[in-house]
């Protein structure tokens, strides 16, 4: 199977598919973070946008766009299945996220990721995104790190 099999569309946040993927992500997140996550996705605004990714009709990951209270757009709930890593999902997932918050008129994205998840640093720094103070809530969250990117 290859991403051309891909499909990534739109999804509600109570969806089931969307959920799951959710729960996975907690699940991940409290291995990496053990004790230190109290609510691992942070709080979700209700305009909150989900993308769900989807190859060959089984749901591999997601990601959610939300609005910044000064404009810009955040990136939140970004995850994708481990047996469908390594397969550029993450990154296409990624440019859905960047094309969704612009068509929304956001200026910028910004997103907040952990030490323990190299593989999500590497991914948001090959994307072109760069390196920010940590903004509320992770201010105080020595194992956060925030990054932005503007938008065109």
């Amino acid at each position: 199977m290859t991403t051309a099999d891909l499909s990534i569309t739109a999804a509600a946040s109570d969806d089931p598919r969307i959920r799951r993927l959710v729960q996975d992500l907690d699940a991940d997140l409290a291995i990496r973070y053990p004790g230190d996550i109290g609510d691992p996705g942070g709080h979700l605004d209700p305009a909150v946008r989900f993308l769900l990714a989807e190859l060959d009709g089984r749901p591999v990951g997601c990601c959610a766009i939300q609005p910044f209270p000064d404009g810009a757009a955040e990136l939140k709930r970004m995850y994708v299945t481990p047996a469908a890593r390594g397969r550029g999902i993450a990154g296409r997932l990624l440019a859905e996220a960047e094309r969704t918050a612009a068509a929304l008129g956001h200026p910028e994205i910004r997103l907040e990721t952990g030490l323990h998840q190299p593989e999500a640093i590497a991914l948001y720094t090959r994307a072109g995104y760069t390196p920010i103070p940590n903004y509320p809530p992770y201010q105080h969250e020595p194992l956060s790190r925030c990054y932005a990117k503007r938008l065109p």
